[in-house]
């Protein structure tokens, strides 16, 4: 089985933002006993002081110096991109973390410039076979994702009970997305949650007890679906909104979990969660690349 170290020219170090890569990045390092060098912003910045609060984190500019590697994320935004151009230039191997199934090609391009790694790595099979098609070039290597496994293991030990048929408890993970629908005023989140909430009653749901759970994503106010939640509190038991509990513990409690896109979806696949996607017809297709995935 591969591991980080197997790849590494140490002095190892790290640039994250996006908590995808993050992930991934702060599991393999947990088993990394070289000397590493980390600067993560936004949600990476969260997932590296809950997992190693006692390892703290360098300005960016110290990172880079006396590094022979650069692990770095491949999120939309420009910090990790300029990482990489940096890496470059001081040829420093160049390592980028594809944590994702959509636009490989888009997330090494600013301003019409393309910038490549030298390697890239992946955690599933459906990452590196895409990986290796669209990079053919670059080595891709797929390193096993500790944690997915990680996560699917806490949900295995929280639950208290197998999932019900018929459903009592609905989770979902909420997902904010910008783009707008042609011939609709509202964006992706918003149609994506009326299309499940008007179409319940094609679920399998207990008549005595449906409960609803809509966790928000990280970047979400509080209020942003409070409106959802009124329109349609009196079709269910119970409609609440929540963003301070562990993953695995909203995942362990349910019965389904439904999502657009959202990671959350493959750590309750692993954890034997049923998984639906609330994508309406023909808008878009479901970009999570697993056959065990549900349609309404």
């Amino acid at each position: 089985m591969n591991k980080l170290e197997d790849f590494v020219i140490s002095p190892l170090a790290v640039v994250c933002h996006d908590a995808g890569a993050a992930n991934l990045i702060v599991a393999w390092l947990k088993d990394y006993k070289s000397e590493v060098k980390v600067y993560m912003e936004g949600p990476a910045k969260i997932i590296w002081e809950r997992n190693f609060p006692d390892n703290k984190l360098l300005p960016i500019n110290r990172v880079m110096d006396d590094s022979n590697t650069l692990l770095s994320g491949t999120g939309w935004g420009n910090l990790e991109y300029e990482a990489r151009i940096q890496a470059k230039k001081r040829n420093i191997k160049n390592i980028a973390v594809i944590d994702h199934w959509t636009d490989y090609k888009g997330r090494f391009i600013r301003n019409e410039k393309e910038l490549l790694p030298d390697l890239i790595f992946v955690s599933d099979k459906y990452a590196y076979k895409k990986a290796k098609i669209t990079f053919a070039s670059i080595l891709v290597i797929q390193l096993p994702n500790n944690y997915l496994q990680q996560e699917a293991n806490l949900v295995a030990s929280a639950r208290v009970s197998e999932c019900q048929t018929p459903i009592e408890n609905i989770l979902i993970i909420a997902e904010p997305f910008r783009e707008k629908i042609p011939g609709n005023d509202s964006t992706l989140e918003f149609i994506s949650l009326e299309f499940l909430m008007s179409n319940l009653n094609k679920l399998n749901l207990s008549k005595n007890l449906v409960n609803i759970t809509l966790r928000l994503h990280p970047s979400e106010p509080l209020d942003k679906y409070n409106f959802l939640q009124n329109k349609y509190k009196s079709l269910v038991t119970e409609f609440k909104i929540a963003r301070n509990r562990e993953l695995y513990e909203d995942i362990a409690w349910a019965d389904l979990v439904v999502g657009v896109s959202s990671f959350a979806l493959v750590i309750s696949l692993t954890a034997e969660v049923p998984i639906m996607s609330i994508l309406p017809p023909g808008i878009n297709h479901c970009v999570l690349p697993y056959e065990e995935i549900m349609y309404l």
